[in-house]
């Protein structure tokens, strides 16, 4: 694979990170977006809360051109972990529209992220049955699904256009499709966790189905001048298993443009992928989740083998992570060259210097940071101001493993105070 410099060149424009970009018929104001996360700010059904409209509110105040959502639960099936929003009845809609009308009047674009959890769903939150493309065990989580019917499968189908059509409903500027990361129907993408031999199994064209049945669904029911985006991986990274490949979802991103698909990101990995989805350091990764996250649902006996191999599992989720700033961009370049439609890359960016590389030097159309924001809402007001203590990400993951339990923050000691001081009204210093 062609390896990326991420150094900038003389030709770089200054402030390209300010240039817009038109997905469909919205125009975004500028090339770094917040990626979605899971907020765990919700309620336990999942209507929107104070917390939320308080975690986005500085987002858009930092000026980000462009704010996915965390996934939202497009219905009681696939609701996947605690305190997860959800657009499954039209009685979610005022607390939509509250969330709307907190963040579309200081400029930014609302994304609302649709999903299916499948068998991805954090067991000690979530009660109802694990479903998913075949019955294959996750061995992050532990949960053994069973294989969706035809008859399921059509009802997963309309709840996405069903939530499409709310999302539009509640004022939101656009969707993105979640078909990334392991979820449902990432799940009848992979090989692995696909085993069917029906006429959404097997070969590609078949397994690439549900997803194309979903955007056709939804499309139809929101109209051709509603801006849809999907979320996909650029590579499974399923060592030892049968993981789809690149040209496999190059595959998929090419079939979504004919059908009308105005935006793809690239993301990588399932929830049990080794090399792991992100990256950083796993210090303490398994014990955190086993007192923190989803590891509380665990049974007694997973949770001491859990701790036992703690030391193992975080040595070799750290050494394997992806390493560097915009690691998915060698795969958004072949993306870029093949398909007409914007390119958003997500990937480990921190600083200025890297996502102007990866903008000006063409590898992507955009950018798309989670941690980072996290830690730092202000981060794209701040890209062009020499700021000497506002908070940085240090990729400690400490976030993500307690997805699904606590709510999103930043957990590092020292980034977390610097964020707590920011989020007060304390102005960094500006050379």
């Amino acid at each position: 694979m062609e390896e990326v410099r991420l150094m900038m060149g003389s030709s770089t424009p200054e402030r390209i990170l300010w240039d817009p970009l038109r997905i469909g018929r919205m125009e975004v104001r500028g090339r770094v977006y917040k990626a979605a996360t899971s907020e765990t700010r919700a309620t336990a059904d999942g209507y929107v809360t104070d917390e939320l409209l308080e975690f986005y509110a500085p987002i858009a105040d930092g000026g980000t051109p462009l704010i996915v959502t965390g996934n939202i639960g497009v219905s009681q099936q696939g609701h996947s972990s605690g305190r997860m929003m959800m657009i499954d009845h039209d009685d979610k809609l005022p607390g939509l529209r509250r969330l709307v009308e907190s963040v579309k009047p200081k400029g930014a674009k609302l994304v609302a992220q649709l999903n299916h959890g499948g068998r991805q769903t954090i067991r000690n939150e979530i009660r109802n049955p694990i479903v998913s493309a075949s019955s294959v065990r996750d061995a992050s989580l532990g949960t053994k699904p069973r294989a969706l019917t035809r008859e399921e499968i059509a009802s997963v189908v309309g709840s996405f256009a069903d939530a499409a059509e709310r999302a539009r409903e509640a004022g939101f500027d656009g969707i993105q499709l979640h078909f990334a990361h392991g979820y449902l129907v990432s799940q009848f993408m992979t090989p692995h966790t696909n085993r069917r031999n029906d006429e959404y199994g097997g070969t590609l064209r078949n397994r690439i189905r549900l997803p194309l049945e979903i955007l056709r669904a939804v499309r139809k029911r929101v109209g051709d001048d509603f801006p849809i985006l999907a979320k996909i991986n650029c590579t499974d990274s399923l060592a030892f298993r049968h993981g789809a490949t690149r040209d496999d979802f190059l595959t998929l991103g090419k079939a979504m443009e004919d059908e009308g698909l105005d935006a793809v990101e690239l993301s990588r990995a399932h929830y049990e992928s080794v090399p792991p989805m992100m990256s950083g350091s796993y210090a303490k990764w398994t014990e955190t989740q086993i007192h923190d996250g989803v590891g509380r649902g665990f049974s007694p006996g997973r949770k001491r083998l859990g701790l036992a191999l703690a030391p193992l599992i975080d040595a070799v989720l750290t050494k394997s992570a992806p390493k560097g700033e915009g690691y998915n961009l060698p795969f958004a370049m072949c993306f870029k060259k093949h398909l007409k439609i914007p390119v958003i890359t997500n990937g480990g960016f921190l600083s200025k210097d890297a996502m102007e590389a990866a903008v000006a030097n063409g590898h992507t159309d955009a950018v798309s940071c989670a941690r980072a924001i996290v830690a730092n809402p202000y981060l794209f007001k701040q890209l062009y101001e020499s700021v000497d203590d506002a908070p940085a990400c240090r990729q400690c993951n400490g976030c993500v493993a307690r997805v699904g339990v606590h709510k999103v923050d930043c957990y590092e000691p020292g980034v977390a105070r610097l964020r707590r001081l920011l989020l007060s009204g304390y102005k960094p210093a500006v050379d």
